[in-house]
């Protein structure tokens, strides 16, 4: 079944990651992407070694076939006056314009905004930046890690006083390409109302924020920040996670604490505790917290993870396991609902990938095709802007493709 941005043409020039997983999941959803590429090939066709060792297979990587699947490449050199033609016969034809340069970089290729919406009114002109197109860093160059730095993530993660949490790589561009290719289907549907395209600006530094919406209203409403928080000392021990004989960790989350306190007693198998008074009622148990959580922590130390949530779940709490990102990728949970998927990889034979965040009963996202090679699909997109073989063939001799 076609997906629901069946028909949608993508034109991008991304590279790393936040551009690049924004067209993936509108491609995801049944988008016509196609990647605009230098000859030298987006950079991330060899970043290699991002977790500490060669993780190529087969001469790929997975970090670009991960931001990179359901796309088409076309090789252009945009600095020549014949491939800027190519690239402006793409944009007559596209309903998106995805790109995660630097502001002023589009505007000094002539590109910009006003130049690709004057020749195509109806385009969605999509920029996922690092900053946002207004302020006083707008042209400030960013990565990952620094919109995850400023964005103040790293000092909402970990323990109070302790320095800034390390965050895995990855995670600011993610969400900042998510949120611009949901920018981009609220753009095409107001298109669809009003006839006319428009510029879609998102950031790293906007995505972030708003991922930390609860934890940025206290300053923003209250005028003070929501504090980090310390594990031994939490002020609703049943809200809290625990680590087990085994060494595995594990949540219990009950935001009605007395609700479920009798039946915290019982899978504990301390029913003595429910009416000591040091922890009789919310609030005794806050001020006796560090005390309790010590009590805990000694009991869940004489069984595994395993037997402590199966004991949970008889005694209906509500809990589970923290788990690795590999027991994740295995969880029976997560391949039920295709956050990740198999597919049958030409190169790779039969392969498991992050799947898609959504579902859409009759028109569902797919993985369609692989990351492409380097402009893999060069002759068929110029064949279908209605160049000839021969065209083709001079703008080899020109340099203009590869």
């Amino acid at each position: 079944m076609a997906g629901p941005l069946d028909g949608v043409k993508v034109v991008e020039i991304t590279m790393f990651q936040q551009g690049p997983v924004a067209g993936m999941r509108l491609g995801d959803l049944g988008a016509d992407v196609i990647k605009v590429e230098p000859k030298t090939g987006d950079p991330a066709r060899g970043f290699m070694r991002i977790i500490g060792t060669q993780v190529g297979l087969k001469g790929r990587n997975y970090y670009f076939e991960n931001n990179n699947r359901n796309k088409r490449s076309i090789v252009l050199d945009m600095k020549t006056e014949k491939g800027m033609e190519v690239f402006l016969k793409l944009i007559d034809k596209a309903d998106v314009f995805l790109n995660n340069m630097s502001i002023e970089a589009p505007l000094k290729m002539g590109i910009g905004p006003e130049v690709l919406l004057k020749r195509n009114p109806k385009l969605v002109y999509a920029h996922a930046s690092g900053w946002g197109r207004k302020g006083p860093d707008a042209n400030t160059l960013s990565f990952d890690y620094t919109g995850i730095g400023r964005s103040g993530l790293m000092m909402s993660c970990g323990e109070r006083n302790a320095p800034p949490a390390q965050i895995l790589p990855g995670m600011g561009d993610e969400l900042g390409g998510l949120t611009c290719a949901w920018a981009v289907t609220a753009a095409l549907y107001a298109r669809e109302k009003t006839g006319k395209g428009q510029v879609v600006d998102t950031s790293l530094m906007g995505s972030l924020i708003a991922m930390l919406g609860l934890i940025m209203a206290a300053p923003a409403i209250l005028g003070q920040e929501f504090p980090r928080e310390i594990r031994a000392e939490a002020g609703n021990p049943i809200y809290n996670h625990y680590q087990a004989k085994d060494g595995k960790w594990f949540i219990l989350a009950h935001l009605q604490p007395d609700r479920y306190w009798p039946n915290c007693c019982r899978a504990l198998g301390m029913p003595e505790l429910e009416n000591d008074p040091r922890f009789s009622s919310i609030e005794a148990r806050g001020e006796n917290a560090k005390e309790l959580i010590r009590i805990m922590d000694e009991k869940f130390a004489t069984r595994t993870r395993d037997e402590w949530l199966e004991i949970f779940n008889k005694e209906g709490l509500i809990c589970t396991a923290i788990q690795s990102p590999m027991e994740v990728s295995n969880d029976p949970q997560t391949l039920a609902n295709n956050y990740f998927i198999y597919a049958d990889h030409p190169v790779f034979g039969r392969i498991k990938m992050v799947g898609f965040p959504w579902d859409f009963s009759e028109t569902p996202a797919s993985w369609r095709r692989e990351a492409p090679e380097l402009g893999q699909h060069t002759e068929e997109i110029l064949l279908e802007l209605g160049y000839t073989w021969d065209d083709i063939i001079k703008f080899k001799d020109g340099g203009v493709i590869n």
